[in-house]
């Protein structure tokens, strides 16, 4: 075989005898090159000519033959060029294996059609030529065989074929079955023999054979034009813009709205969502790798910026990561003062290794959701919960949270039982009576009284005492003493109902609403296929939009005001001391005000009654109310100060009856919620920090004017396509445009080489830290770390708006399908012929127990 040909990206069973005796004419002009092969051309012209499985002569190989020869120097095309440095795509956009050209951003002037002796400074100017040349007639084009010059080793010659040359495979002709894959779908080969042949002759590159007929139809259609492959690549510009827009996870469909914008129109873009799509997938493939690597270095540099932040991590057997924590500086300073309650809870399709992702969320003196650290977690078991909490501690100083509300989840009571005995530990209520839903809804939908008592029971007991009072009354008066889902409900009543946490402070909270919001916005912004250290950048993201929501709110609350609903004088007091969506919390208080009567009991104890059948928020009941004047102490037997750090609106009632309006006592002025001339959280670090009055660098500057130009330019380019002669003048001056950018750039290169030419040059480079350090302790702490397991995701399953489930529902009555009877259902009915499988409803209560 011929050492200097291998065969190209052509199809596997095509052969082309005419690719040898069109090189001919190359050896003929091309003298430096080794010649040794030209007096067996014939001879290989011939043997092409005769089978295409004569050994070394078939350019064109067979599917079942090797495409390449021992010491060939024939470079394919989709390796990298050694002149041009670029990269050819190996794959169409219907799954077809030829190498095809990628575009480039080109003067939109008129193309001249290529012709033998054509000159071009560069390989690259050639391609883009011909490419511009393809778009024009409506084909696309692709690279085929290549030559490299035995002297420098540099491509020295290359052919260029439509992308319909050679024909496909007949999948019925093979033999063995063919594996199953993806429906991708297939170029249409005609045998197209259009081509364009380039050879380098010095530091020029000549068209030394042209062939423009071709045997099938052109794209005509203007917007169809951009789909042809050769015309789908994204220019480097917006790449760069493309990968900004990605930082803020937009979707490809998003992104291509936006390029529309700046193009004048979705069909004026030069690419489809398909290709930001498939440029996207690249970014993140490139994101991934070393993953652990790249956090950890993040990690070393915000430790460096900000001294107290904390991290650790912990690995498995196979020095692999299980379990990560982290926490700020700013966070733990306002740990110190919001420890008073936390919520916490997981989430997954975060990431892609499916781990966990939990949080610590916290209440700030805005009534706003704060993160106090959060962690990943590779199993939800005790021990990686006993581990989380130990760093959480670790972190904070040893101080244990006051106050706790998770879910249900057995290893985390145990893991907070062990770390935090001295918190009060709530379970989701939400959770809770969701699950009772399930098993209970369909029997209460038979019992409308007992389903309203049921819920006003759990709402409306203010003690212990009162609420098993309550719950044995209703059992004895409805008879459903023998419910075992009802007994089931009561077993799990000091972990939720109200009545059992009256005296602590979970403020304006029964469940983990806060760390499910939070939860559902971070998911906005990270994805289940992305990296941890993608992630922990889009966490950062939510950080700041969450700082700069509080610095919002504290604005408001030093430029602006509120009229005052009434003419209390505590009204005017709260206003002044409270921030601001706690006023307006307690504005609702002073409203109910005029929705209660008061009677005095006897001494300091008073009676206040609702004057309509029922009171949002307090139902139909009536409070007894505390008050001593003197030393200005009020108690309410609904604990709204020990549950919300707010006095209720039946003391304000008895305060109105006493004439005791005048301010609210300094001890139910909590500090957590006052508007304090310093700042209860340290001033927040910008990460990274910026100096003041940064402004753009070059690479932004750049990408800003872009798409300014775009749409300028696609504004004139609407004007001028109103006819022939307003084209002819967006030529001209075209031209002329793009000839003096040339020459600008052309000097400007000159002086930047001419600079660097004369710049001293130093023989060591300057000294790099150890970008890998965790700033706590030695910097080989984490140098074995590995990533975690990659989980194939099979889709993010369908997501369910959590409507309001703090108390029971009436359900649909379902009928027995064997007697049609609606007391009980079919698998419990006496008159079925054989029993069914035992109802999963039983046991389900049971084993939460």
């Amino acid at each position: 075989m011929d050492p200097e040909y291998a065969p190209g990206f052509l199809d596997l069973n095509e052969p082309i005898p005419e690719d040898v005796s069109l090189f001919d004419d190359l050896q003929e002009e091309h003298t430096p090159v080794n010649t040794a092969r030209t007096s067996s051309n014939a001879d290989v012209t011939k043997s092409s000519e005769q089978s295409k499985h004569a050994s070394g002569s078939n350019i064109g190989a067979s599917s079942g033959q090797s495409k390449h020869a021992s010491g060939s120097n024939i470079a394919a095309s989709a390796d990298t060029n050694p002149i041009t440095g670029e990269t050819l795509s190996t794959e169409d956009s219907g799954g077809d294996d030829d190498d095809e050209v990628q575009s480039t951003p080109v003067s939109q002037t008129e193309v001249q059609t290529p012709y033998p002796g054509m000159i071009f400074d560069s390989w690259d100017e050639a391609k883009m030529h011909y490419n511009r040349y393809a778009k024009k007639v409506g084909f696309s084009i692709k690279c085929s065989t290549s030559k490299n010059s035995t002297l420098d080793g540099q491509k020295d010659k290359q052919m260029f074929v439509c992308n319909k040359n050679g024909k496909n495979e007949d999948i019925n002709m093979q033999e063995a079955a063919p594996v199953r894959q993806r429906n991708k779908s297939i170029t249409k080969k005609t045998e197209c023999k259009a081509r364009l042949r380039i050879k380098r002759k010095g530091t020029k590159w000549h068209v030394t054979y042209f062939i423009e007929e071709h045997n099938h139809n052109m794209i005509k259609k203007f917007s169809l034009k951009k789909y042809l492959r050769s015309r789908k690549g994204i220019p480097k510009e917006e790449r760069d813009f493309v990968k900004l827009l990605h930082k803020v996870n937009l979707s490809a469909g998003r992104v291509m709205r936006i390029m529309g914008e700046v193009y004048g129109g979705l069909a004026n873009v030069p690419y489809d969502s398909k290709s930001v799509s498939n440029f996207m997938a690249t970014i993140n493939e490139d994101q991934t790798i070393k993953d652990m690597s790249k956090l950890l270095s993040h990690f070393a540099r915000i430790k460096k910026e900000d001294p107290d932040f904390y991290f650790n991590l912990h690995t498995d057997h196979a020095d692999k990561v299980d379990r990560i924590f982290w926490v700020d500086g700013p966070a733990i300073a306002a740990y110190k003062n919001y420890n008073d309650c936390l919520s916490f809870d997981t989430t997954y399709m975060t990431n892609m290794y499916n781990m966990p992702f939990a949080p610590f969320i916290g209440i700030n003196r805005y009534c706003q959701s704060i993160q106090l650290g959060c962690g990943f977690l590779k199993n939800e078991n005790v021990e990686s919960f006993v581990w989380l909490f130990q760093e959480f501690l670790e972190a904070m100083g040893g101080l244990q949270p006051q106050n706790f509300i998770t879910d249900q989840d057995a290893a985390m009571r145990s893991a907070i039982l062990a770390e935090f005995p001295n918190c009060c530990h709530r379970n989701c209520r939400w959770h809770i009576m969701q699950n009772a839903q399930a098993v209970l809804g369909n029997f209460l939908s038979k019992h409308e009284e007992l389903r309203q008592e049921l819920n006003a029971i759990i709402d409306y007991s203010m003690s212990v005492d009162e609420f098993e009072t309550r719950w044995a009354d209703m059992l004895r008066k409805h008879n459903v003493a023998d419910n075992t889902h009802l007994a089931d409900l009561y077993h799990l009543r000091a972990t939720f109902v109200p009545a059992y946490f009256k005296d602590r402070f979970f403020p304006f909270l029964q469940t983990t609403a806060r760390s499910e919001g939070f939860n559902a916005v971070l998911k906005t912004y990270s994805n289940p296929h992305y990296s941890m250290h993608h992630f922990f950048e889009q966490y950062l993201k939510l950080q700041e939009k969450i700082n700069v929501a509080e610095d919002s709110v504290e604005f408001l609350d030093e430029d602006k005001t509120f009229r005052v609903w009434g003419d209390y004088p505590i009204e005017e007091q709260a206003l002044k001391v409270y921030t601001r969506p706690i006023y307006l919390r307690l504005r609702a208080e002073l409203r109910k005000v005029t929705s209660y009567n008061v009677h005095l009991i006897g001494g300091q104890s008073y009676d206040v009654l609702p004057i309509k059948a029922y009171v949002y928020g307090y139902g139909s009941r009536s409070y007894q109310v505390e008050a001593n004047v003197e030393t200005e102490t009020y108690s309410c037997e609904c604990c709204k100060f020990s549950r919300d750090g707010l006095l209720c609106c039946h003391i304000f009632r008895v305060m109105v009856q006493l004439g005791c309006i005048n301010k609210i006592p300094e001890k139910y002025i909590l500090d957590r919620w006052r508007v304090q001339e310093e700042n209860i959280v340290e001033e927040k670090m910008d990460l990274p920090k910026q100096p003041v009055g940064r402004k753009m660098n070059n690479k932004e500057r750049q990408q800003l004017r872009y798409g300014t130009l775009c749409n300028d330019y696609t504004r004139v380019a609407r004007m001028a396509s109103t006819s022939e002669k307003g084209k002819a003048i967006a030529d001209k001056y075209m031209l002329a445009l793009e000839k003096e950018l040339l020459e600008m750039k052309a000097s400007e290169s000159a002086k930047r080489k001419k600079k660097k030419q004369t710049a001293p040059s130093f023989d060591e480079g300057p000294d790099v830290e150890n970008v890998g350090d965790d700033g706590q302790g030695n910097s080989s702490k984490f140098d074995h770390v590995e990533d975690p397991v990659y989980i194939a995701k099979q889709g993010r399953p369908a997501e369910k708006r959590k409507k309001s489930g703090l108390h029971l529902k009436a359900t649909k009555v379902v009928k027995c399908s064997v007697c049609g009877s609606i007391q009980h259902t079919a698998a419990t009915c006496k008159d079925k012929i054989t029993p069914g499988p035992e109802s999963k409803e039983n046991d389900f209560f049971r084993d939460m127990v």
